[in-house]
């Protein structure tokens, strides 16, 4: 038996853009992040370096934690 997945429809931001013309993210849940590497920005050496963050629980602290074991955002 296959796993199902809806997404729904890509809607306009319903929160109107700043002075730069992005759109603030408001997140309604909690979820956990894996480890992952990033490259980090050393100003002082004028380089980058690979550094490991997580895990983390991202989202607001009064946010419900989202349940089942990944979430998948869809981006059209």
């Amino acid at each position: 038996m296959g796993t199902v997945l809806s997404f729904d429809p890509v809607l306009p931001s319903p929160h109107p853009p700043d002075a730069a013309g992005e759109t603030k993210r408001v997140c309604h849940h909690r979820w956990p992040v894996r480890m992952h590497k990033v490259r980090r920005w050393y100003s002082h050496r004028q380089e980058h370096r690979m550094i490991w963050r997580g895990p983390y629980i991202k989202g607001p602290a009064d946010a419900p934690m989202m349940a089942g074991e990944k979430a998948y955002l869809v981006d059209a």
